[in-house]
């Protein structure tokens, strides 16, 4: 039997790609919330509203969520995979990742700093959000017959260095090496942006979680729970998550640390990220005191040999737990991320059973 491939397949407003998203509604990374959410994915949710039409402002627009005219969702229950604190519109530029059977998205990053993902309250995210992605739209659509699926340039990227998640550098310059024709400015504005090419890392990592049969379908951080879905559930199983164990960029910094989030978890759970930091010396050697001493080699003892994921029995027979590489962030929100490090998914989180 052939190995399944999935392929970037284009870059599609949300609401065009999924006609069947409900009226009004924002997604958000990780389990459902269970009461106000962190002020950072507040304050993405109020850019989100402005680029999605539904206000002109973000006063208005906090108005509007606070009255619950407009409600947050998890995106992975849309099929659609979300960084960190960023929030979706319907009317976002988004990546499609997938096969003829199951198609995946994920919205395409505006920029560096300041950015959507971060929290940030910066009007030009706004913009970028609105006007810069569907440009860069414009520019790749036409050229993506050329690229290679999506698993081989990741593969690429970790023999250069790369951990596919933490670390993404590698994985953007392949892919603007592929994507030869694409205009000078775009190229220059995705150069300066590493983390545009993890939105297409992620949603291939949920493409193949459906796609090997995994018993876990869903996984990610809402900065307040760390959750799980497993097939055939529509419940989350959570449990409460503290910020990442990590570097802070400024040792000065006094900024509180918001809980772990974010949807790019998958990544990690398909044998990147934090399964794969033997391939990534420069996030081994950064962490070397804070990691535990398997880290290098845990992914042997978890990773399912032939579907290529984490395997739950695996966890649970041997008690290693995943490691998930994130970005630390100011649970305030802000315009860029606070630090850098990793989150070690609890064990209870794999005992609760369904």
């Amino acid at each position: 039997m052939n190995r399944k491939l999935a392929h970037l397949r284009r870059l599609v407003r949300l609401s065009e790609a999924k006609a069947n998203l409900p009226e009004r509604t924002l997604l958000h990374a990780g389990p459902p919330f269970k009461g106000k959410p962190p002020r950072a994915v507040m304050a993405a949710a109020e850019q989100a509203v402005v680029v999605g039409g539904f206000a002109g402002d973000a006063v208005t627009a906090r108005a509007m969520l606070e009255a619950g005219s407009l409600l947050l969702e998890p995106a992975q229950d849309h099929g659609v995979v979300v960084p960190l604190a960023m929030v979706v519109a319907p009317s976002m530029w988004c990546l499609e990742v997938g096969d003829k059977d199951n198609v995946f998205y994920s919205p395409v990053s505006e920029g560096p700093p300041p950015a959507l993902r971060f929290g940030s309250a910066d009007p030009l995210c706004v913009t970028r959000a609105r006007d810069w992605t569907a440009e860069a739209a414009q520019a790749i659509n036409p050229q993506l017959a050329t690229l290679p699926d999506v698993e081989s340039m990741m593969r690429q990227a970790l023999r250069s260095g790369d951990d596919c998640h933490a670390i993404t550098r590698a994985g953007n310059e392949l892919f603007l090496e592929l994507l030869n024709k694409t205009p000078a400015g775009i190229a220059a504005d995705i150069r300066a942006n590493p983390g545009f090419v993890l939105g297409i890392w992620m949603a291939w990592a949920a493409w193949k979680l459906q796609a090997s049969a995994s018993e876990i379908v869903a996984i990610g951080g809402n900065g307040i729970e760390f959750g799980l879905r497993r097939r055939g559930t529509t419940r989350w199983a959570t449990v409460p998550c503290a910020p990442p164990t990590g570097i802070r960029f400024n040792s000065q910094q006094e900024a509180p640390a918001l809980g772990a989030i974010g949807d790019s978890a998958l990544v990690d759970v398909c044998g990147f990220g934090g399964q794969a930091l033997n391939h990534a010396p420069m996030l081994a050697a950064e962490w070397a005191h804070l990691l535990p001493p398997d880290a290098q080699t845990r992914g042997c003892a978890i990773i399912h040999r032939d579907r290529g994921v984490i395997d739950i029995e695996a966890v649970r027979a041997t008690g290693v737990m995943p490691i998930i590489n994130l970005a630390i962030l100011d649970e305030r929100g802000a315009a860029a991320p606070i630090g850098r490090g990793f989150y070690i998914v609890p064990p209870t989180l794999f005992g609760t059973g369904d």
